[in-house]
């Protein structure tokens, strides 16, 4: 069954069952497991999404950010980086990608994403190109941030979390400029909740059986710095580090380096197979559907401890 018609089972599931219930994480188990066969075949390129982050930091920050956005003081993506980052994989892919994502953090609050969407578009033209927000500064956004996206044809996927903004206002804004809208996570369906996945600090966990219940392995695929990484986990874990004083251990062989692969194939068989770091994650404790909140920077939020 393709990942699309997948996606559309699970968008209906979402809407006719609570997303806490029994059923529901039932049904999402099975959705994993049968995605986790599509993760270990090749891709091509333009089955591949990539997400690059204009920020680390947000202004929202979610209890248990998979980016470990609450731990982030001020941080910036070097839009030069990003610029020869792009060029490279574009190189690699012969500028086919399925999505390339523009995320963080919180992307608006980088005031050079205009220039980070011009540099997309250039590497990757007429391929899918979008920026995850929370909303937030939607309303207040810059002429320029506006026309950007109409000009590099970037659609806005907006997270609803149960905070006070106005989506009627946001979507007149969109509309006004001819900047399509749409709705991440299936928010404009079903309430914002979180997960709960942790970490374990003694790495003691099955890396295949993480990767199989994994549902960011080879699908939320973070470029950062000339790196690839299968997921955000690996590319931020720093911040846990600093945070807590862990020793969570990134090695070469946790991701790829575009700048030494020689081909797309190269970086495609990398993707598809468990990473040494996969070893401190513990997806079978992983919980969804709970109450959405914001952080408290607490680190029971990321670690598991008996």
């Amino acid at each position: 069954m393709k990942k699309e018609s997948l996606g559309n089972l699970m968008r209906i599931a979402r809407k006719l069952v609570p997303y806490s219930s029994a059923a529901y994480r039932f049904l999402y188990g099975v959705y994993i497991r049968v995605n986790a066969v599509s993760r270990l075949m090749p891709k091509s390129a333009s089955d591949m999404d990539v997400q690059i982050h204009a920020v680390d930091h947000c202004n929202l920050n979610c209890r248990g950010c998979d980016a470990f956005a609450p731990l982030v003081n001020n941080c910036y993506a070097d839009i030069e980086v990003i610029k020869n980052d792009l060029q490279r994989l574009s190189e690699l892919t012969n500028g086919e990608i399925g999505t390339l994502t523009v995320s963080g953090g919180e992307p608006l609050q980088n005031h050079m994403l205009p220039e980070i969407l011009d540099a997309a578009r250039m590497s990757f033209p007429g391929q899918k190109l979008k920026v995850i927000t929370n909303g937030i500064l939607l309303e207040k956004a810059p002429d320029e941030f506006w026309k950007s996206c109409k000009k590099n044809d970037a659609t806005i996927a907006l997270t609803l979390y149960p905070i006070a903004i106005d989506v009627k206002k946001i979507n007149d804004i969109a509309a006004s400029y001819g900047v399509r809208l749409v709705y991440q996570d299936d928010t404009d369906i079903r309430a914002k909740t979180l997960y709960s996945s942790p970490l374990d600090p003694l790495g003691k966990q099955d890396t295949r059986v993480n990767y199989k219940l994994c549902f960011m392995a080879n699908k939320n695929i973070v470029l950062e710095n000339g790196r690839m990484y299968t997921c955000p986990t690996i590319a931020h874990i720093k911040y846990i580090n600093e945070a807590f004083h862990q020793n969570f251990a990134v090695s070469e062989s946790d991701y790829i380096d575009i700048y030494k692969a020689e081909s797309f194939k190269e970086i495609s068989g990398f993707l598809r197979k468990p990473m040494p770091f996969c070893r401190y994650c513990d997806k079978k404790r992983r919980v969804s559907g709970l109450q959405w909140e914001k952080s408290k920077g607490d680190i029971t939020e990321w670690i598991y401890t008996p």
